[in-house]
């Protein structure tokens, strides 16, 4: 945070701004800036208001808000992880995800000798049908 403090005061003395300007503008107490801008991070009541202030000021100044916020989220994700992204990075690749069937009445499979019962079904009753057809046409032209 030092680093991105100082950033923000090299650019706020450049461009000719008091930090009593800077906070009636942005309506920020003129202490959380200074704080900000000495890499004092301690004073934000969380995370969130941190990244609210960091990119409205960092837009204030005309930095690009994205980047400092990723530079904000790279420093927290240090302070803050145990794991390293390289080893995040390294459990990616060697985790494989297993896909489990869902299984439901509506998607079941029919079994084998389900399918053999069915298909039988089938041509029983198609051999019906064309039996009952014969024998009615057979009535009807005879």
């Amino acid at each position: 945070m030092k680093f991105l403090g100082e950033m923000f005061k090299n650019k706020r003395e450049e461009i000719g701004i008091t930090i009593d300007e800077v906070s009636l503008d942005l309506k920020i107490d003129k202490v959380i800036i200074e704080n900000l801008e000495e890499g004092n991070e301690k004073v934000f009541k969380d995370v969130l208001e941190l990244k609210e202030i960091v990119s409205v000021y960092a837009k204030y100044l005309g930095f690009d808000s994205d980047e400092v916020l990723d530079e904000v989220n790279d420093y927290l994700f240090s302070k803050t992880s145990k794991i390293s992204v390289e080893d995040i990075k390294e459990g990616e690749k060697n985790t494989k995800i297993e896909e489990k069937k869902i299984k439901s009445p509506y998607t079941l499979e029919i079994k084998n000798k389900n399918k053999k019962v069915v298909v039988f079904m089938i041509v029983l009753f198609v051999l019906l049908v064309m039996f009952l057809f014969y024998f009615v046409l057979k009535k009807i032209y005879l």
